[in-house]
């Protein structure tokens, strides 16, 4: 009777680790299954609450021991949609240098995206540090990219460069440089220099340019010489002189004729 009983026994115990096992291995599947899922899921934009007029992110970007910070504006429609949206990349000129990042909204596409509820871009703005220049700054400004990028619900095929006066200089230098980034650029007031040798990106990448007539401070000859060089290398840049008019033409970012222009293109492939 005791051999019966210690055999019950024993298929109780043998019944109860088989099912405690068993159980055991379903849970193991399952969470191999959820890192698995995990480990495919492509990277997801930062969420923005919805709201009735634009967002204003402020942040400080950090790239190889540089910091630099810098404004993300975002139109009230970005955070009431799942759209990707393009971008302006906006550099200012030097008298907005600095650590206070209101100077940046003084002219330029971040003042348009806080004034026009319609405003169709998203508007990522770097504040240039006091004494700096932007033309030192490519590596940082496209790592910057690459992390709003990411982050962000951003169209890469419809990423504008654009700036005016230093933010000009920097504007040509950036596009230049990396080209594969931008589906056009408008440089303004600008005192471009001229490269050794042309990527053929940049010589076909849309470009519009604007100086002013009587420029006192990067004279009009200046840009004249870049237009004429991508000409000369077959490009077809637009290039407008503003009659009359000196070194101050932010005020061609009130323009809607600019960003209905920037609309037209996209990034070459």
């Amino acid at each position: 009777m005791k051999k019966i009983f210690s055999i019950i026994i024993f298929l109780v115990i043998l019944t109860l680790c088989y099912f405690v096992q068993k159980g055991f291995n379903v849970s193991e599947q399952k969470v191999i299954k959820i890192e698995h899922s995990s480990a495919l899921t492509p990277n997801t934009s930062e969420s923005i609450e919805p709201s009735d007029t634009f967002v204003e992110k402020r942040s400080t970007f950090t790239y190889n021991d540089q910091k630099i910070q810098y404004l993300l504006i975002f139109p009230a429609k970005y955070t009431q949609s799942k759209n990707q949206w393009p971008m302006i990349l906006f550099l200012h000129g030097s008298s907005l240098r600095g650590q206070n990042l209101d100077l940046v909204k003084k002219y330029g596409p971040t003042w348009v995206a806080e004034q026009r509820k319609d405003f169709p871009f998203v508007v990522l703005a770097p504040q240039c540090p006091e004494g700096e220049d932007w033309m030192n700054k490519p590596d940082i400004l496209v790592a910057l990219l690459d992390d709003v990028l990411k982050k962000y619900r951003i169209d890469q095929d419809r990423v504008y460069l654009t700036g005016t006066s230093r933010g000009g200089n920097g504007t040509w230098y950036l596009a230049c440089q990396h080209p594969e980034y931008f589906a056009a650029i408008a440089p303004l007031a600008s005192n471009p220099t001229i490269p050794n040798s042309w990527n053929k990106q940049m010589i076909t990448m849309p470009i519009w340019a604007f100086h002013g007539e009587k420029d006192p401070i990067l004279p009009l000859k200046n840009d004249e010489a870049m237009i004429s060089a991508l000409r000369m290398q077959g490009g077809t840049p637009r290039f407008t002189i503003l009659p009359d008019q000196g070194h101050e033409i932010a005020g061609v970012y009130k323009n809607h004729e600019l960003y209905d222009w920037f609309l037209t293109n996209n990034r070459q492939r």
